[in-house]
């Protein structure tokens, strides 16, 4: 359908949540997929079950950037490129310290950046790549309670969209997906930690939030999935340089 067959696809965090949705997704389509995660043995595990054959994974510390690099370069080459990673520990502006700002920016930007920096020498040779980033609503509305996450994710969009501009002529291009409600562990951990500060239970908190949300429902990781798999495929290759909702609506923001 996309055109996918014969493409080896890099997922970052791809072992849980969204991460393991997209991959499950790219190797629906045919691609050979390498998971990584923080555990080498659940990302082992994770890397059999996928669909087809070539599959493989490895684990690294989104902690430490430069490693996330060097596996990269060591694994590679590969033609798209899933740049997923870790969120921070919650917390307001004010309170916000700078080794909680360093350690966001190391998770979400300089580990993004050292992935990229790792693959895009091969896709520029082959004149062709795809670099397809997980982000967040926030960038759309700053989330005052993910004061670090918010901060690291926009300067992660203006690093993607100068990418952009950057390596179109090489054939690659460069997009992010903003996911909504999407149902996973971490979204249900949210719900249940929401329940308990209100004093209520989690089915509350859900069908509040489904209230919100006009398609009715909470999204899959498969939803987000299909989306990067478009993105990833030759159809998406006039569209560079963008991020694209996968909210079912949830945000409100134009």
């Amino acid at each position: 359908m996309y055109g996918l067959e014969g493409k080896r696809a890099l997922v970052l965090c791809g072992t849980r949540g969204i991460g393991l949705g997209i991959a499950c997704c790219l190797a629906r389509y045919g691609s050979s997929v390498t998971v990584s995660g923080t555990d080498e043995g659940r990302a082992a595990e994770v890397a059999r079950s996928l669909p087809g054959t070539g599959n493989s994974s490895f684990a690294c510390d989104f902690r430490r950037p430069a490693g996330v690099g060097d596996k990269v370069a060591e694994t590679g080459p590969y033609d798209i490129i899933l740049l997923n990673s870790p969120g921070s520990a919650p917390g307001t502006v004010d309170q916000l310290s700078a080794a909680q700002l360093q350690q966001s920016i190391d998770l979400m930007l300089l580990s993004v950046q050292s992935a990229v920096a790792a693959g895009l020498p091969a896709m520029k040779r082959n004149g062709w790549g795809r670099l397809i980033a997980i982000t967040s609503s926030s960038l759309s509305t700053p989330i005052s309670g993910l004061a670090a996450s918010s901060v690291a994710r926009s300067a992660v969009q203006s690093y993607l969209k100068l990418l952009a501009e950057s390596v179109g002529r090489f054939g690659i291009t460069v997009n992010h997906v903003l996911p909504g409600k999407i149902d996973t562990d971490r979204l249900r951990s949210v719900d249940a930690a929401t329940a308990e500060k209100l004093g209520t239970d989690v089915g509350s908190v859900r069908a509040a939030t489904l209230e919100t949300i006009p398609v009715g429902r909470y999204g899959t990781p498969d939803d987000v999935g299909e989306l990067v798999s478009f993105l990833a495929s030759e159809q998406a290759a006039y569209i560079t340089g963008t991020g694209i909702r996968c909210d079912g609506g949830y945000i409100r923001s134009i």
